[in-house]
């Protein structure tokens, strides 16, 4: 754990655990306002930064298998020697990906919520087409935080600046092998198996504001919740943070 990159929020002490996996061109720090609500609960949160992003390490390998790797050191944390601590996973965009493939790995004696947010497990072409040129245009001519909050009005303006500051510490070279490298972007078949101690949920956007996930595409997998966010964009966490803390919590005692 100790040479990885993350944000932490709440007392480590705490017997609950969150973990909380961003999207591409984000960081750790992006997740701040669910992190907060959660350490209010009583929730102590960890958040890395994914490899090419933040302050993680830059590498060569941006495939998916060595992003799951990379965080496998989170999942086996001091004190708990036997299972992994957590009791919710959240992954946002490609951090949903991520989540989905650390799955297998969360398999314990007690309930584990895992809630993905617009994930993009199966998206059509043209869609992987408009976030690949609006990634690439972002690094070309970078928006302030005065841009992403003009084009976001559910956005706080410290979502806009973690934002701006996150596309900024991205290696864009690791940016443009994690869009090569995750061709064609297929990866639905990793909710095939999900131990009896997992419930997924996966929340997609709304369907006219170009989705990463749609209702239709996880049918082939009963066992997971899917609903539809209506109204939002692909930015769920920072539009509707609550959103996503309810579902994650929905049915529990916390």
């Amino acid at each position: 754990m100790a040479t990885l990159s993350t944000s932490t929020w709440g007392d480590p002490s705490a017997t609950k655990h969150v973990l909380l996996i961003h999207g591409i061109t984000s960081s750790s720090q992006c997740w701040y306002r669910i992190a907060h609500e959660f350490a209010s609960r009583g929730y102590f949160v960890i958040a890395p930064d994914l490899l090419g992003h933040g302050h993680a390490r830059r590498g060569t390998d941006y495939t998916i298998a060595a992003m799951v790797e990379e965080l496998k050191p989170l999942l086996t944390l001091p004190g708990h020697d036997y299972e992994h601590p957590y009791q919710i996973v959240i992954g946002h965009s490609l951090g949903g990906v991520v989540a989905s493939a650390l799955i297998p790995f969360l398999e314990c004696s007690r309930p584990v919520r895992v809630v993905l947010v617009d994930p993009p497990l199966k998206p059509p072409q043209e869609t992987t087409a408009i976030y690949a040129d609006a990634i690439a245009n972002n690094f070309k001519n970078p928006k302030t935080p005065e841009e992403y909050l003009r084009e976001n009005p559910l956005w706080t303006r410290e979502d806009a600046i973690l934002k701006y500051s996150s596309v900024g510490l991205c290696d864009s070279a690791a940016v443009r092998a994690i869009l090569e490298q995750m061709k064609p972007w297929s990866f639905a078949h990793l909710l095939s198996s999900v131990p009896d101690n997992v419930k997924v949920t996966v929340l997609a956007a709304d369907p006219a504001k170009v989705p990463c996930v749609r209702e239709e595409d996880l049918k082939p997998y009963p066992h997971v919740t899917v609903k539809t966010v209506w109204g939002a964009s692909h930015n769920i966490p920072r539009e509707l943070p609550l959103v996503v803390v309810d579902t994650a919590l929905e049915g529990t005692t916390s």
